[in-house]
């Protein structure tokens, strides 16, 4: 087993995140993989799998980065033979690090990852979407900004879940992405019915227009591409046009097609450009974006950047939403806050769903109040 996919001490320093309810009682994923076979089974087939198609990407990448094919193979080989390894051990024996959770193994991926100088598999695919939904974003607004009340807010949460759809670490949805890239609107199009599978946009609806205005939210992002640009932007652009602040979070480094927090500046930017909302919220300060320290695509918030936890208890955040099936569904569903929570998600993976009794595709819009 190679050293190097055991956890290491010099990680990052990390905190808390201020808000948590219960700290000391704080789970981030609730399934042990050490307790399940058959969901340790499947868990450890879909890594494997999914790493063939990570490697893939990683080998176009290097070839656009100047590393010519000897090189870029010698890396993914390297990459695939540690993580192999990996798989194999706590296949054979998946207690041998203590509790085994989807989080664990995805931080011994991305390990693997940068140990063999692997910086960013999914760059292209990142840029390519990035682009797409950049291009999309201001009909998207001129939509929402023609509606009004009920209507309006039930749009913006709708394009939340349509934007979730864009997520590679996913099969199913990896697959739609390979062929071509898919049409946000008519995937708003397609959304399930309501009912969701968890279904609390009236009460949200309700509290964001008719009750006490919220003085800040941490919002916690997910994947670049439509995911962030035409569901979160507009939500946060709701949030800051009807003077809330925002803390806008992303991951440090790059994981699948997670958006980074240096991604997400420039993309922020470049709204400013165009949307006066963005704009003068930035130069007052209304809108502040801070890595979240994370480096996978789930969650663990005992494991938050400082800056990020001094920023939340600064600003007085008194609203905390968690997007994105990792940090809402995997890691956090259960997580209680000292301040209301949204947690809005599309199930996306058997796996997941099957955690929490939904099917593939099932809608959540989690609104917990304190």
């Amino acid at each position: 087993m190679p050293d190097t996919l055991v956890p290491s001490e010099a990680e990052d320093k990390t905190v808390a995140f201020p808000l948590l309810a219960d700290p000391e009682n704080y789970v981030c994923c609730s399934l042990n993989l050490c307790d399940t076979d058959e969901g340790r089974e499947y868990w450890l087939e879909l890594f494997r799998d999914h790493y063939k198609d990570l490697l893939d990407r990683a080998v176009v990448d290097a070839l656009d980065r100047g590393l010519n094919r000897e090189e870029a193979d010698t890396q993914c080989a390297q990459a695939h033979a540690s993580f192999g390894a990996y798989l194999k051990q706590i296949e054979a024996e998946p207690d041998v690090f203590g509790r085994l959770t989807v989080l664990a193994i995805c931080n011994a991926r991305e390990r693997s990852l940068r140990n063999a100088r692997i910086p960013d598999p999914y760059r292209l695919a990142k840029e390519q979407e990035n682009e797409i939904a950049l291009a999309l974003l201001p009909k998207v607004l001129q939509e929402i900004d023609s509606l009004e009340g009920n209507a309006r807010i039930e749009r913006i949460m709708r394009g939340i879940f349509a934007g979730n759809l864009f997520d590679l670490g996913a099969v199913k949805t990896n697959e739609m992405f390979k062929e071509d890239s898919v049409d946000f609107h008519v995937t708003l199009k397609k959304l399930k019915d309501r009912p969701w599978f968890y279904d609390n946009l009236d009460e949200w609806t309700d509290r964001w227009l008719y009750g006490p205005k919220y003085n800040c939210a941490v919002v916690f992002v997910d994947n670049a591409g439509p995911d962030v640009l035409l569901g979160m932007v507009p939500f946060v652009r709701e949030l800051l046009r009807t003077d809330i602040g925002v803390v806008l979070t992303a991951n440090q480094t790059p994981t699948l097609n997670d958006v980074t927090h240096e991604e997400l500046v420039e993309l922020i930017d470049k709204i400013a450009k165009y949307d006066t909302i963005i704009a003068d919220a930035l130069k007052s300060q209304q809108l502040e974006l801070v890595t979240s320290g994370n480096k996978a695509p789930l969650i663990d918030l005992m494991q938050i950047n400082p800056d990020l936890a001094d920023a939340v208890t600064r600003r007085k955040v008194d609203l905390c939403v968690l997007e994105g099936m990792g940090r809402a569904i995997e890691t956090n569903y259960d997580a209680r806050f000292t301040c209301d929570s949204l947690k809005l998600a599309m199930i996306k993976d058997v796996g997941v769903g099957h955690e929490i009794d939904a099917e593939m595709f099932d809608l959540v819009l989690r609104f917990d109040q304190v």
